[in-house]
């Protein structure tokens, strides 16, 4: 692999909607990543990832992310202000910024480079400016395994063992906390949650202080030039009057799942720790005319049913995207009415083992369902 430098608005464009389809629905808004690219180039900075094999194998990398599904709706003006908020302190990139440095300052080392943990529109860029911000690389891979995740013990490196503390959190009011440590990434992750629910919005955060030498046993490499690849396939597809969906599904060799028009949307309004939760019922079209699709979703796609039995789930990725353009979006953007296709894809190799299934897999989310590989499941199916 090489490194990898975007220089144009398009190739930004490109990235984006490759990381917002590779994400499931989930890894935050195109928009806000757009935006965040965007003023880089402007600025005249360069936005570019790095080949892990670049790096030394003493050098510090840490993850830096936000926290937070669904925008949560901010408390009331005078409950805030008895709470001492007055003011916002931080930005979300400030945020960001400011758990890097509080994780670097509580654990007494200089990090030398940015990791993703997940791919995602908004969960990529993001953290990619953040990078420039501390004047640090971000490298070539993730830890989610080439998408996106609601929770953090379902990462690569929690499989294999890795801790995830210490962890850092930070509130746009200005809160700071460091986990130094925790009885189980699971409680970490809520601990998060309720950070994000008590400060009435996204936090930024920080985690998996890990060397070069460590990233590499639990890294999805290459991941970022796969999603810039994939988004300029779609484009390149359209312009040339391909069928974009059937470009997308080539691209990261994978499978049509179904296409057609949701015709019923449920969301969750229950307390849900700032995770997106809802469902999607489709009424089949061309290729699919004569039978019924049901998709749910926790932030990311994860359980299918296919005329009412059970069909594709997690850890396998199920990507919605708009049935002409093949254009992506997030799980809880679609509306009833809109035409889409659902692809399919292969999981990561360790999200795919025991440990993984256990941690994604639909039993995992409440589920009497076990997992059955996508492949084994396009097979049995008659759509």
């Amino acid at each position: 692999m090489r490194n990898v430098i975007l220089r144009t608005r398009q190739e930004c464009e490109d990235f984006v909607r490759g990381l917002c389809f590779m994400a499931t629905g989930g890894g935050g808004s195109p928009e806000v990543g757009m935006r965040a690219l965007l003023e880089q180039l402007q600025a005249g900075c360069k936005v570019e990832w790095i080949d892990v094999d670049s790096l030394p194998s003493q050098a510090w990398t840490v993850v830096v992310a936000g926290m937070g599904g669904r925008p949560t709706v901010g408390g009331a003006e005078e409950e805030l202000a008895k709470l001492g908020c007055v003011e916002e302190r931080h930005d979300y990139l400030s945020m960001l910024v400011t758990s890097v440095r509080a994780l670097q300052d509580s654990s007494g080392v200089e990090v030398q480079a940015i990791v993703p943990v997940e791919i995602g529109a908004d969960n990529v860029p993001v953290p990619m400016v953040a990078a420039m911000e501390l004047g640090l690389p971000v490298v070539d891979g993730d830890y989610a395994g080439g998408r996106a995740i609601p929770e953090v013990p379902q990462t690569l490196p929690e499989i294999r063992g890795v801790p995830v503390c210490p962890m850092s959190f930070v509130t746009r009011w200005g809160d700071v906390l460091i986990l130094r440590d925790t009885v189980s990434t699971a409680m970490a992750d809520r601990i998060g949650r309720m950070v994000n629910l008590a400060s009435y919005g996204e936090i930024g955060c920080a985690c998996y202080l890990m060397q070069i030498r460590d990233v590499k046993e639990v890294l999805a490499t290459g991941t970022l030039t796969e999603a810039l690849r994939v988004g300029r396939v779609i484009r390149e597809a359209r312009e040339s009057g391909i069928d974009p969906g059937a470009a997308a599904v080539r691209a990261v060799d994978g499978w049509l799942l179904f296409q057609g028009e949701i015709t019923e949307t449920e969301i969750a309004d229950e307390q849900s720790y700032a995770f997106g939760l809802g469902s999607y019922e489709l009424r089949g079209v061309r290729l699919s005319e004569g039978h019924s699709f049901k998709i749910w979703y926790k932030n990311e796609y994860h359980v299918s049913w296919i005329d009412g039995k059970p069909f594709v789930t997690s850890p396998d990725s199920m990507i919605m995207v708009h049935l002409e353009t093949a254009e992506p979006a997030l799980s809880f953007d679609f509306s009833v009415g809109d035409r889409v296709a659902v692809i399919g894809r292969k999981g990561h190799q360790i999200h795919r083992t025991l440990e993984g299934i256990e941690v994604l897999g639909p039993r995992h989310f409440g589920f009497d369902l076990d997992y059955v590989p996508i492949e084994d499941r396009v097979k049995e199916s008659k759509v």
